[in-house]
């Protein structure tokens, strides 16, 4: 059993987050990852050893930020922690099901969690823009939802709310958010952006927090920051932007 308080914790991967100034709660840690190789896009065994292992002496779990969505993959160590069946929530503008190379990455980590993790019964994709990448799941398929990119452009929020609530019942929820899934006026990040606009991304994360239990979740999909350009005109638009976006998501599951 688990004896870590609710709080946040920020994982130190490169300067994504260093840049923002976000609301923490004094219940927050940094946990540096920025120090070991082999953790760019795709994860080596090595690296991923390790940060298991530093994930483990963290004190606070609830919400974890995690930086850019090539770190998207330190959700599946996440969900390696959940220790009931649950159902996983994931926004964002990929499937992050891609076939599997022997590495983990932020291309495959979904698929990889499907196949190896046995409490995750059920993945609710909203917002994917293609799902190509769901056909060669086997077994696995009918455990995965799919509410693509043009259900969220036709339906409003209270339906697309409805069909995740039931997509996830009856298990308890992971939420996992990468901010590719927005609309670039609303947030900006190294991957193509999706269509879904931050005031419905807001109005899901609260259904879902009013009516279901959450485990945990995560965040990420920060704009690249170089020594070069962390201060250009551009890069500070859209650090500014992402960190609004940032404040509100935690806002909208203060609660949670």
């Amino acid at each position: 059993m688990s004896t870590r308080k609710h709080g946040v914790t920020v994982l130190h991967l490169d300067e994504s987050l260093s840049v923002q100034s976000l609301p923490l709660p004094p219940e927050h840690e940094m946990v540096r990852l920025d120090d070991m190789p082999g953790t760019h896009a795709l994860c080596d065994p090595f690296a991923a050893r390790a940060i298991e292992r530093r994930l483990a002496r963290r004190r606070y779990e609830g919400v974890t930020l995690i930086g850019r969505g090539t770190y998207h993959y330190i959700t599946y160590f996440l969900l390696r922690e959940c220790r009931e069946p649950f159902s996983l929530v994931v926004f964002d503008h990929h499937t992050d099901c891609a076939a599997e190379p022997p590495m983990l990455s932020c291309g495959n980590w979904v698929r990889r969690a499907l196949r190896r993790i046995p409490k995750l019964r059920r993945v609710v994709l909203v917002g994917a823009r293609d799902a190509s990448e769901l056909c060669d799941l086997g077994r696995h398929a009918n455990d995965v939802v799919l509410v693509d990119e043009r259900a969220i452009a036709m339906l409003p929020p209270r339906q697309l709310a409805a069909r995740v609530l039931q997509a996830a019942r009856p298990y308890p929820v992971y939420l996992s958010i990468d901010k590719d899934v927005l609309h670039p006026a609303d947030a900006a990040t190294d991957w193509d952006g999706g269509s879904m606009r931050l005031r419905t991304l807001l109005y899901l994360l609260v259904a879902i927090r009013r009516h279901a239990r959450i485990l945990g979740m995560d965040l990420c999909g920060e704009w690249p920051v170089s020594p070069i350009g962390a201060f250009s005109a551009r890069s500070l638009h859209e650090i500014r932007k992402n960190e609004a976006a940032n404040r509100a998501i935690l806002r909208a599951l203060r609660s949670s």
